[in-house]
């Protein structure tokens, strides 16, 4: 009686119950830098000729913006809205920049389309999306900047987030199937990823 209740009381105010734990964003498919390595100028995206830090370094010059790309599983966020934003940080200013998404692939064991990702996935196929982000040059400065990535799902009741980390060092840190560190805190202070700007 006590579940039914429970049951009646969410609905009455509209609220999705998985909406509101991170449980309910799909971040086994997340990724832009495996777990403690840095081969984000090197690893290229499936189907794509292009590497998650688009640049193809992280010393880049301080007239040049930054194209980093994110790879989540196909919607994600489930029934709730999908976002990806990006924390940049300047060492003097924060920007929040929203990435837009760029393409889809199909991982598969099969090898008909993009074949496996890091080993992934071990039966089967999945639908991945892959997403851009551009952090213009005024945004940049000379120095070690640094950024987080944010997956967010949204509703009308409230949203839930996860963030992309470097390693996996974090209280509270995740590795997924990938190989990703990911948290649901925001505390990635000293476990984000660094680019140098150059003058």
């Amino acid at each position: 009686m006590k579940i039914l209740r429970l049951a009646c009381f969410t609905l009455m105010l509209g609220l999705s119950p998985g909406v509101l734990s991170v449980d309910a964003m799909e971040m086994d498919w997340a990724y832009h830098s495996a777990d403690g390595q840095d081969n984000r100028a090197t690893e290229t995206l499936p189907e794509q000729a292009l590497t998650f830090l688009g640049n193809g370094t992280n010393e880049i010059p301080n007239r040049d913006g930054i194209t980093l790309y994110v790879m989540t599983a196909n919607q994600f966020a489930g029934d709730a809205d999908e976002q990806i934003l990006v924390r940049w940080w300047n060492g003097e200013r924060e920007y929040w920049v929203m990435a837009e998404w760029f393409a889809n692939a199909t991982l598969d064991i099969s090898g008909e389309h993009a074949g496996v990702f890091r080993g992934k996935p071990d039966f089967g196929s999945v639908m991945v999306d892959i997403w851009k982000i551009w952090i213009p040059a005024e945004y940049t400065r000379p120095g070690d900047n640094y950024y987080v990535i944010q997956l967010k799902a949204w509703s009308p009741q409230g949203s839930i987030e996860g963030y992309l980390l470097r390693d996996s060092g974090a209280e509270g840190a995740r590795v997924n199937n990938l190989g990703q560190a990911w948290m649901e805190q925001a505390h990635y202070h000293d476990h984000d990823w660094k680019i140098v700007i150059t003058e």
